[in-house]
């Protein structure tokens, strides 16, 4: 029976893609491909299925994914969804997996600073909708943080409003 990794394991940077598989042991173990520019984050895919996956962070490539280092924490964003093999849907969020199916779960994600990203998120908010992501941009801050930030400033502090259906993500002040 396979075993879901809970958590990410960052097992080091490498110059080749190559040079990554060896490096991995567990599923969630994970190796950063940079030649001068980060290329890729290889991942042992944590759904247990025993595959690797190889995201691409270089967007002069393609679509790539974003990778953020904060506050000691990894995150990469958007969200991981396997369209082959074991076909897992997942967030990286500040080193934790959290799994998007009906058991969504991010009790395990701590987000450090929350007092400050508050202050700060209500700084660039104003009667207009910005999505999560703007702000985010706005704030060199990690996607998944800001989101939960503010998604805490609709539901403890009324100190954010956030849309319906095709504004869902977007915030403004009330």
């Amino acid at each position: 029976m396979k075993k879901k990794a809970k958590r990410i394991r960052d097992r080091g940077t490498v110059s080749h893609r190559r040079d990554a598989d060896t490096l991995m042991e567990q599923p969630g173990d994970f190796v950063l491909v940079n030649r001068g520019v980060l290329r890729s984050f290889v991942m042992r895919c944590p759904d247990g299925c025993g595959e690797t996956l190889t995201i691409n962070l270089d967007a002069r490539t393609d679509k790539a994914w974003r990778f953020y280092r904060k506050r000691n924490q990894i995150s990469v964003f958007p969200s991981v969804w396997r369209d082959t093999g074991c076909c897992s849907h997942f967030i990286i969020w500040n080193h934790v997996i959290v799994w998007c199916d009906k058991y969504w779960d991010d009790s395990d994600v701590i987000v450090e600073d929350e007092i400050e990203l508050r202050r700060r998120v209500l700084s660039v908010c104003t009667k207009d909708w910005l999505h999560y992501t703007q702000i985010a941009e706005k704030l060199d801050e990690v996607p998944w943080d800001i989101n939960w930030t503010c998604s805490q400033l609709v539901r403890r502090a009324n100190a954010l409003v956030e849309g319906n259906d095709k504004l869902r993500g977007f915030f403004r002040v009330p």
